[in-house]
């Protein structure tokens, strides 16, 4: 009886069927090993997640540093090669990135006070020790006035919480990410791209390792150029706007052109952020003459940077349809918020080259196939 049924049905379906319950059980006991060790699998992606953020930013770092750093070993390496030209072109290279970093803290804290005579450290110290007696009550007053706006202690309680240990996450990230970034610059000889490399060739083959070197290549032309420009787009910017407002006798001129630079690495925000600080500085101490001259400086400088230094900057980069750029910002930021934002013009160039080889073999296998 069995075997007149099993002759009846149709090998070829019963081959289908049979592998669709195997993948449905395997599946479904996957899901239920998953369900059963969820503990297990939560602290496995916290800490892959803790590990891999350093990485990302270190990768980052490194990537955006490397030209500087062989640009400075080929200086020393010029006559002779020298076991130490690597090691000191690194710390060359980061001893700038810092002195300019404080060298920008340092002038935004003369332009906020001035006058540092008038800070007096006795009057600091009274203000804290007044603080630090009347924090209950202090604390009660400020829960009595959150209350009244329908905001409870706790609800501020929590958000304080989850921003200290945002802030806490970042830090901590950035300082290993420096330490990476250390790490994969020192690495002379790529032996860490060529160990990965090996393995990728181990598990995929030698085809899929060429087709991952050319979607590298693409990558590297798609963002090397239009970040490393946009750096210094931004830098040229925040000087520019500084040092002509500085003149103008327009008051914080330092923080205006840093906002504005840091604006200008996100396409048609920078004229935005430098309009938007010049109001918030001039408006409330009433200088209004000051505040014209301010937005006049910034648009006579982004018409400058947008027609002449941008593009020289990003010349050799992919070009955009402007369209494309605006659809990719709105895209970057709905999904990583201003990182998302920063990487989106150039994720964009590259999905646009992948689309254009992609039609390229398109085209070249329908010519073939139409000359045979």
């Amino acid at each position: 009886m069995f075997k007149k049924i099993m002759e009846k049905l149709d090998r070829k379906y019963t081959k289908i069927c049979v592998y669709a319950a195997v993948t449905v059980l395997v599946t479904l006991c996957s899901a239920y090993v998953l369900l059963q060790t969820g503990p297990f699998w939560t602290k496995f992606w916290a800490i892959f997640t803790a590990v891999l953020r350093p990485v990302i930013i270190g990768g980052g770092l490194c990537y955006l540093l490397q030209p500087v750093v062989s640009r400075f070993e080929r200086m020393f390496n010029r006559t002779k090669e020298h076991g130490w030209a690597r090691g000191v072109s690194v710390l060359l290279t980061l001893g700038i990135i810092f002195t300019v970093v404080f060298f920008v803290l340092g002038m935004i804290l003369v332009s906020v006070y001035k006058d540092l005579s008038s800070v007096n450290p006795e009057s600091i110290r009274e203000l804290a020790e007044t603080i630090r007696k009347d924090y209950g009550d202090l604390w009660k007053f400020a829960a009595e006035k959150l209350e009244s706006m329908n905001i409870s202690s706790d609800y501020l309680t929590s958000a304080a919480k989850a921003a200290a240990g945002a802030a806490e996450t970042f830090f901590s990230g950035l300082l290993f990410g420096l330490i990476f970034c250390v790490y994969f610059l020192l690495d002379k000889k790529h032996n860490i791209i060529e160990y990965w490399g090996r393995v990728f060739t181990l598990m995929f083959g030698d085809r899929q390792r060429e087709r991952f070197n050319i979607f590298v290549k693409d990558a590297d032309s798609a963002f090397s150029g239009y970040i490393r420009g946009q750096l210094i787009d931004a830098a040229i910017v925040a000087v520019l706007v500084s040092v002509i407002l500085a003149l103008a006798g327009v008051p914080y001129p330092v923080i205006i052109g840093v906002f504005t630079g840091l604006g200008n690495l996100i396409p048609y925000l920078g004229t935005v952020s430098g309009y938007l600080v010049t109001v918030l500085v001039c408006f409330p101490a009433g200088e209004f003459k000051k505040m014209i001259i301010g937005l006049v400086v910034i648009a006579v400088v982004m018409f400058v940077d947008a027609n002449v230094i941008n593009p020289k900057l990003l010349s050799d980069n992919v070009e955009v349809h402007p369209l494309l750029v605006v659809t990719a910002l709105i895209a970057g930021g709905a999904i990583g918020g201003i990182a998302g934002m920063l990487i989106a013009v150039p994720t964009a160039a590259l999905i646009k080259m992948q689309f254009d080889r992609a039609l390229q073999k398109m085209e070249e296998s329908r010519n073939a196939s139409g000359q045979s």
